[in-house]
C-alpha cells in the first residue's frame, strides 16, 4: 500500500512477484540496464478517500493489519 505521510493510504495492492529487472524491459529505447526491483501487483481495493493509518515496522507484514485497514 503506497503511504503518503500525513494522508495515509488510498489503494491496497497484493505483491505476487518481486524480482530484479531493469527499465529496458518496459522501454527498450531507454537503454537503461541498471538493476531495479520489479513488482507484479494486483489491486485489492481502492478507497474513496485517503485512510489514515499508523505504519510501524513491527506490524508491516501481519495479516491483521490488512484486515484492520479494510474495515
Amino acid at each position: 500500500m503506497p503511504y503518503i505521510k500525513g494522508k495515509g493510504v488510498k489503494d491496497l495492492y497484493l505483491i505476487h512477484i518481486a524480482r530484479i529487472g531493469n527499465k529496458a524491459e518496459v522501454d527498450p529505447a531507454s537503454g537503461d540496464k541498471e538493476p531495479r526491483l520489479v513488482f507484479e501487483l494486483e489491486l485489492i481495493k481502492s478507497f474513496d478517500a485517503y485512510k489514515n493509518i499508523r505504519p510501524t515496522i513491527f506490524e508491516t507484514y501481519r495479516d491483521t493489519v490488512l484486515g484492520w485497514v479494510l474495515d
